[in-house]
């Protein structure tokens, strides 16, 4: 009798011996996975979208009275809901139709200045940022299109950033689009005085009229907002 019970005693204890070794494995396991997830985080904390001109500075305009100042808006509101859904903090230098100089200065004159100090101000008072600057080109000769990125020389992730956006648009979008990335030396403002990763995106040409036309899409512009979006996130996951 005294046999059983003891044996019976034995069982239990090597029971609950067994239950607690298999609770604390199970246990670090999963802390180990959450906390490998947790420390995912992108070198750059913020993308700033900076939609070209505005207010009384229209940018070019097409044919058709597309306006650039509107399309690098409405461009900017796209990119910056795709970024967000995946997680990307993000700034807009304008959010409305206006240019970025003080009103209650003496701004006659100096407009156009006052405003690209106020977006450098954005950039150099947001650490750990990249800067993306989009506009629409336009040129005499009404045949030339495609999208073409200029980066800043001050980062070399610039170079890398305009490249990529350059070759995903190439193979997804414009297959006939042979344009480079062109580093921006001093004729670009922004791109000069930016330390950080900076490119300004030519998204397309008002003056070619079959291209003007894909702008009024609002398909289009979410089709290349996607492109735009899929490139900042391959530059960000490999920063």
């Amino acid at each position: 009798m005294k046999k059983t019970v003891l044996t019976y005693l034995l069982i239990i204890l090597l029971s609950s011996i067994l239950l607690t070794v298999s609770a604390i494995g199970f246990g670090a396991f999963e802390k180990k996975e959450v906390t490998s997830s947790a420390e995912i985080k992108f070198k750059y904390s913020t993308v700033i979208i900076d939609a070209g001109h505005g207010g009384e500075d229209g940018g070019t305009s097409s044919k058709s009275g597309l306006v650039e100042k509107d399309i690098n808006l409405s461009l900017a509101f796209i990119l910056k809901e795709k970024l967000e859904a995946q997680g990307v903090n993000v700034i807009l230098t304008r959010d409305s139709d206006k240019l970025l100089y003080d009103r209650n200065t003496d701004f006659q004159g100096r407009k156009k200045k006052l405003d690209m100090a106020a977006r450098l101000n954005i950039i150099q008072n947001t650490p750990g940022c990249i800067f993306i600057s989009l506009h629409m080109n336009a040129f005499s000769d009404a045949r030339y299109s495609g999208l073409q990125v200029w980066y800043s020389d001050n980062n070399p992730e610039s170079q890398i950033l305009a490249n990529k956006i350059q070759k995903n648009i190439q193979e997804r979008l414009q297959a006939e689009n042979n344009r480079k990335t062109k580093s921006a030396g001093s004729s670009i403002y922004l791109l000069e005085q930016s330390y950080c990763p900076a490119v300004l995106v030519e998204c397309g040409f008002l003056s070619n009229v079959a291209e003007a036309k894909l702008f009024e899409s609002d398909e289009y512009k979410d089709t290349l907002c996607s492109h735009l979006c899929d490139s900042v996130i391959e530059f960000l996951k490999n920063s």
